[in-house]
């Protein structure tokens, strides 16, 4: 049974996420707004700019409008937050919330200028052939334009990646959200029919059936990846990032999924490569360690007897 989004607010609560984006624009000193996929606004401009309120107001708040739909659309193809140069030298950028590669919206965010180390690193001017305001302003207007604040490229880049998060979290509530209901309603119109307690079980196992194999198809990428990379180092950020979640909540899927903590688990795996090594190579016990990332092989040996019962060398030599 699959989920069917169309509209933005499905997924977005507007009046629940004003809050939110309030909170996060005044902690960021970012403009922040929540658009549909035509750039419609559905929530209220957080912590818009006085620079940019003055040049939306004047003859050149035509080009913020096509900024905004063009950065937004542009994240929306590459399925990932889209930063870029605003034609009035401000960087923006456009976190695409997506549904089965449907658009349906976008969080906006910026009106930030670039720390001067790092103008090297300017994104690209997402209307370059439109003439910069800046070069015919006045002292009110500059005086506006000095007051925004200036930003290092990486933490725009880290804001960014926390929006696609908190995206991606939304889309995940609201399809879990929409798939129970549609699950409970199925089942309300059985017990209604049959009025067993039989019933009422079935019901309940269909609902943990499906909020762990939701569970699973989240989190599938790292334990992929996990099994496929036995020599490297794991860890949960670099995880969570695979599955386009936040730590926190990789973590809650994780223990869901009755597999512990992610350490314990990439260290079952690793002791699992590990035996299948002690059976197929002459490898000594120090490379098999140094090969699945271990730098203490005294540690890995104490790892393997803790799972095993036995050294790797008494693995060895018994099976």
């Amino acid at each position: 049974m699959q989920t069917t989004f169309r509209e933005i607010d499905q997924i977005v609560n507007p009046m629940k996420f004003q809050k939110i984006q309030d909170d996060f624009a005044a902690a960021t000193d970012l403009a922040f707004i929540t658009v549909d996929y035509l750039g419609r606004p559905l929530t209220r401009h957080s912590n818009c700019s006085e620079f940019c309120q003055k040049v939306r107001a004047s003859k050149h708040g035509v080009y913020c409008e096509k900024c905004d739909s063009h950065g937004g659309l542009e994240a929306a193809r590459i399925h990932r937050p889209y930063l870029y140069t605003c034609h009035a030298g401000l960087v923006d950028f456009a976190i695409p919330i997506l549904i089965n590669d449907l658009y349906l919206g976008a969080f906006m965010a910026g009106q930030v200028l670039l720390a001067a180390e790092d103008m090297d690193l300017e994104p690209e001017h997402i209307l370059p052939n439109v003439n910069h305001p800046i070069t015919s302003m006045n002292d009110d207007l500059k005086a506006s334009y000095d007051k925004l604040p200036v930003m290092r490229f990486e933490k725009i880049i880290a804001l960014a990646n926390m929006l696609l998060h908190v995206g991606n979290y939304c889309i995940e509530e609201a399809e879990l959200k929409s798939l129970l209901s549609q699950y409970s309603k199925t089942s309300a119109s059985v017990s209604s029919k049959y009025g067993t307690e039989t019933e009422e079980y079935s019901r309940i196992q269909t609902i943990n059936r499906l909020h762990k194999k939701e569970t699973n198809q989240i989190i599938a990428p790292a334990l992929q990846y996990i099994k496929k990379n036995p020599q490297e180092s794991i860890t949960l950020e670099k995880m969570a990032a695979l599955c386009n979640i936040s730590p926190s909540y990789f973590s809650k899927l994780f223990a869901k999924m009755n597999q512990g903590n992610l350490s314990y688990y990439v260290n079952q795996q690793k002791i699992d490569h590990a035996k299948e090594l002690l059976h197929s190579t002459d490898w000594s016990v120090r490379t098999i360690s140094e090969y699945l990332g271990y730098d203490d092989c005294g540690y890995f040996i104490k790892l393997f007897k803790k799972e095993t019962k036995c050294t790797p060398l008494e693995y060895r030599s018994h099976s």
